[in-house]
């Protein structure tokens, strides 16, 4: 019988161990990603606006945003 799903403290398994922990199926580059990981803050609210950081680091806001929230662009990955 296939591992259908078999967690331990140390190990994540499922679909027959298709997805395991022990894998790397993502990896940090500097160039050429496949997408960007966000792992911080990307958003604020400020005096009834929204700012957003966008993953390659832009601000955007919707012009009433009145804060000073600057943020930080997205890890380069690759998968």
């Amino acid at each position: 019988m296939a591992i259908v799903l078999k967690i331990t403290p140390t190990r994540f398994r499922a679909s027959g161990s298709k997805l395991d922990s022990q894998r790397r199926y993502i990896r940090k580059v500097a160039s050429g990603e496949d997408l960007r990981f966000v792992n911080g803050q990307n958003m604020d609210v400020s005096g009834g606006g929204l700012r957003y950081v966008r993953p390659n680091g832009t601000n955007v806001d919707d012009g009433v945003y009145n804060g000073s929230f600057s943020g930080t662009a997205g890890t380069r990955v690759k998968v």
